[in-house]
């Protein structure tokens, strides 16, 4: 991993946090940072000491999408390109979305194309009070990627997703809150200390429970009550067997805390 193009660091032994760290081109996604990414993600998914993913950028801008200027490089024949970047967002997109871990997306500044769909992937979004969302894939004549037509209408509804497509209008965090984009705004100089905080908490909870959760609320839209009472069942009929649900209800009837291990 070309660690100047992405930093990844553990806070507290558990907390992993992966920053975008190309600044001057606002974290945009280009092959290398893209491809970096992708193996960054998949690395910290195999590790069994993290319990939480934080995802950050450096300076001005969370991820400010795709690399519009390789686009221009290549704008007589962009296939190669277009193919390479897609490959790498969509692998990392997926592993993001099957974490064994929840997710946080620390947003710090402005979040355009790609970098909608890697936020709205996260499990939670916080953003600092100055971040800005555009969805800006149709201002270069092109088609939203990244999962974000998946999420964009689940979030804020579909009237509202086909807006910000196809008028590429920026919403702000205010707005953003109102509407579910994100789930909280907190001012910038708060934004580090909020979003660790609420890591350390999923950290220190029942990992296992945190990712079932994650399976049936995804998949609740398209099933039925009927369906999703069967797969509620099997998913806590599963939970019923790890130590965490034992260390829970025992800590309930002791009327102490529980100390959970995410196992």
């Amino acid at each position: 991993m070309d660690q100047e193009q992405l930093v990844v660091e553990t806070v507290n032994g558990a907390v992993a946090q992966l920053r975008l760290n190309e600044p001057g081109s606002m974290n945009a996604l280009s092959v290398p940072m893209a491809t970096a990414l992708d193996g960054a993600i998949q690395h910290l998914a195999s590790r069994r000491s993290i319990r939480c993913l934080v995802i950050t950028g450096t300076g001005r801008g969370f991820c400010a999408g795709g690399d519009v200027q390789s686009f221009y490089d290549n704008r007589d024949d962009p296939a190669d390109t277009m193919a390479e970047t897609l490959g790498a967002l969509h692998d990392a997109v997926a592993t993001l979305l099957e974490a064994p871990f929840p997710t946080i997306a620390a947003i710090n500044g402005v979040v355009a194309g790609a970098g909608m769909g890697l936020a709205m992937a996260t499990d939670l979004a916080i953003a600092a009070d100055s971040a800005m969302f555009t969805m800006a894939y149709t201002g270069i004549g092109v088609s939203p990627d990244g999962s974000s037509t998946y999420f964009l209408p689940r979030f804020v509804g579909t009237r509202r997703a086909m807006e910000m497509v196809l008028t590429n209008s920026r919403v702000d965090a205010t707005e953003a809150v109102r509407i579910g984009l994100i789930n909280e705004a907190v001012p910038e100089e708060a934004l580090a200390d909020s979003v660790m905080a609420t890591a350390g908490r999923l950290a220190s909870g029942p990992t296992l429970a945190y990712v079932r959760a994650r399976h049936l609320m995804r998949s609740s839209l398209p099933s039925d009550p009927f369906s999703q009472m069967q797969a509620e069942a099997a998913g806590i009929m599963a939970a019923g067997a790890t130590q965490d649900f034992y260390e829970g209800v025992t800590a309930f009837i002791e009327k102490r805390r529980p100390t959970f291990t995410g196992e």
